[in-house]
């Protein structure tokens, strides 16, 4: 898969030279958290099991059982770390990815941004998004026709 290998290579560019006009922001803060985790150099089960933890983020608001998600996302934490100690990583490695989090949750909110400034100029387009994107989306961003106002 081209993208993945393309962060987990720190020695190639990761992106081109002129980003897309008015997502530069989002586009450089998305590949500098590349470059920072691949510096880390996460083994495919660390790599699966960090993204599994952010994804299993509990404080996301519209959840409705947050102590459940709480408790699955310690679980991954604790697999996580037990996968480090395997493979002998450094003793910090764990407190490097999470430290990574505010990044993250940045990037997620710049992201959400260009989503809503996009929903708005191209609102057919948005209908339209593929149903997974409109699913993970769909609680912080609302689809309804702005014709229909």
């Amino acid at each position: 898969w081209g993208c993945r290998w393309a962060v987990r290579s720190c020695d190639v560019p990761l992106f081109p030279t002129v980003p897309p006009s008015g997502c530069d922001d989002l586009v450089g803060a998305v590949f500098e958290l590349g470059r920072t985790l691949c510096r880390l150099q996460l083994s495919d089960e660390e790599l699966a099991l960090f993204t599994a933890a952010v994804l299993l983020s509990p404080d996301r608001p519209w959840l409705t059982e947050s102590k459940k998600v709480q408790k699955l996302q310690d679980k991954i934490y604790v697999a996580l770390q037990h996968e480090i100690q395997k493979k002998h990583s450094a003793e910090d490695k764990l407190s490097k990815m999470v430290s990574k989090l505010p990044l993250m949750k940045t990037i997620c909110n710049l992201h959400l941004d260009k989503l809503e400034f996009f929903r708005l100029l191209h609102p057919e387009t948005a209908m339209n998004f593929p149903p997974l994107y409109k699913e993970v989306f769909n609680s912080e961003l609302q689809y309804s026709d702005p014709r229909e106002s």
